[in-house]
């Protein structure tokens, strides 16, 4: 036993796995495992978006098909359908496995997180935010388990490529080793490749994408005179390269640009969409529901079978625990870019000495800035839009960057309650320090069984689920026991008994008029 310790301590040792990363791939583990265990229960309960990307799955994996886009959703890209097609050939088609491949993308995001957080602010940090995010309210573990296309790829793919990109900007130097500059042409290689992807994936990333693009551009400008450029453009060239191929065969009005214009405008005319009225109620919506889902609001949740209805509680009660909770957000993204505008601010005289660890320290907090602005662009954008109009309890998942933002939103918080207390100060300003500190891990604290209480209270959805499956199920024996084969019915009932059935159904959408 005593040899094997030393063994798995130089394994440790070998690997540069220091304690934190040690306890981050334990939390890692534990968020996948929790899971994979409301998969395998059977939650949440299937609709016809994941059903989508079940019969792409098999189509990929057994009839040789190779699509590009989602069925129908010419905006969003096909890589979930891969990744099931992939897990299908090795396990069978399910659900349970067309979702192992969502929870694989989730385990690297929660990995691409830590790295993230670890570089820009400290491990200790990294690891309370790895809690965060591996906890949650049931609307983050939707999106976090369900197979709809984009929201796991803008979480990885917007984390990797901020990740990247402020990697990039900390280690620029002039006259640096040739071995040290090729690595970091490798770095521009693996940026443009994750760009690629996301812009393939989703386009819902565009927020992170821009703000470490403007880090680049600020940063590394000077990289324009190396091989840098042409690395960064043929990364990106294979990362898009789907996308590529499906708008140069798109019809007019059905390519990615066109169809997220639409989306935007809500197929309204853009004087309608920006009717003063509409603008407000699209701003109180964002504020009351959708800014309060995409950021793990434990409070008045939407069972997982009412989801694709966009069944918001209205009470006055949710609406007020929703305001509350944005308005704490809120007031934590103000503080956290006050403090930081004001470090840069103390900053610019000393900026003219041009020392590599002043460079440093500045890159360090336009980084974090760059973070806090994602929310910015993101909110503001999502509201003037017309995603809140009509659905903003399901369409927040165009604020899933938010999660990203994270740690930049925390660590005002967290530096004041970990702050040393300075004893040789008079005793009121030392018990001012002592009640501040305790206050800020009292918040800390709170936030943290705020993200365990939303996930404890999934347990109470997980009937709801199973019994919708169960009736699912019922219908589809049903419906082969007396050889009805071919049906019609609305979307949201159609493609999911397609693929639940294994395509033995086939099902015909029609609308209201038939």
């Amino acid at each position: 036993m005593y040899v094997h310790s030393l063994k798995r301590c130089s394994i440790v040792k070998r690997l540069n796995i220091g304690k934190y990363g040690l306890f981050a791939l334990l939390i890692i583990v534990l968020a996948v495992c929790l899971r994979l265990l409301l998969a395998a229960l059977g939650w949440p309960t299937t609709n016809s978006d994941e059903g989508t990307i079940g019969i792409m799955a098999r189509h990929i994996a057994y009839n040789g098909e190779h699509p590009v886009v989602f069925y129908s959703r010419n905006y969003l890209g096909a890589l979930e359908a891969y990744l099931g097609a992939a897990f299908f050939r090795l396990f069978g088609p399910s659900i349970f496995t067309l979702r192992l491949g969502i929870i694989l993308l989730d385990a690297l995001f929660f990995a691409s997180m830590y790295l993230l957080t670890s570089l820009l602010y400290t491990k200790k940090l990294a690891l309370f935010v790895l809690f965060l995010l591996g906890m949650g309210s049931s609307a983050m573990f939707l999106r976090e388990l369900y197979a709809t296309g984009g929201s796991t790829q803008t979480l990885l793919f917007g984390t990797l490529a901020f990740l990247l990109a402020a990697w990039l900007a900390l280690t620029y130097r002039q006259n640096l080793p040739r071995g040290t500059r090729w690595l970091r042409f490798a770095g521009y290689a693996g940026w443009g490749l994750v760009v690629g992807l996301a812009l393939w994936s989703d386009l819902v990333v565009l927020p992170v994408l821009l703000m470490a693009s403007l880090l680049l551009l600020l940063f590394c400008w000077r990289d324009l005179r190396s091989p840098a450029p042409l690395c960064l453009f043929l990364g990106l060239v294979v990362g898009v390269f789907p996308l590529i191929v499906y708008n140069l065969q798109a019809v007019p009005g059905q390519d990615s640009l066109s169809m997220i214009i639409g989306l935007f405008r809500g197929g309204k005319s853009m004087n309608s969409a920006h009717a003063l009225p509409q603008l407000i109620r699209g701003i109180e919506a964002t504020l009351d529901m959708s800014l309060p889902t995409a950021t793990g609001d434990p409070f008045c949740q939407v069972a997982a079978v009412d989801y694709a209805s966009d069944a918001s509680p209205h009470a006055l009660q949710c609406i007020i625990l929703h305001t509350g909770w944005s308005t704490g957000y809120i007031a934590l993204w103000t503080l956290a870019v006050s403090l930081t505008i004001r470090t840069l601010w103390k900053l610019r005289a000393p900026m003219q000495a041009g020392s590599p660890e002043l460079r440093q320290e500045i890159v360090l907090h336009f980084a974090r800035l760059g973070l806090l602005a994602i929310a910015a662009v993101a909110v503001v954008g999502y509201a003037v839009s017309s995603g809140p109009q009509d659905a903003p309890h399901s369409h927040a998942r165009y604020l899933l960057s938010l999660l990203i933002v994270t740690p930049a939103l925390i660590w005002p918080v967290w530096s004041a309650a970990g702050k040393p207390l300075v004893k040789e100060v008079p005793e009121r300003r030392l018990a001012r320090s002592r009640a501040a500190v305790i206050l800020n891990r009292g918040i800390l604290l709170f936030i943290a069984m705020l993200f365990l209480v939303g996930t404890i209270s999934i347990a109470s959805d997980l009937s709801s689920s199973q019994e919708a499956n169960q009736q699912q199920n019922e219908l589809i024996a049903g419906l082969e026991r007396v050889g009805a084969t071919h049906i019609y019915s609305d979307f949201w009932t159609c493609n999911r008994i397609i693929f639940v059935s294994q395509e033995k159904i086939i099902c015909g959408v029609t609308d209201r008029t038939l």
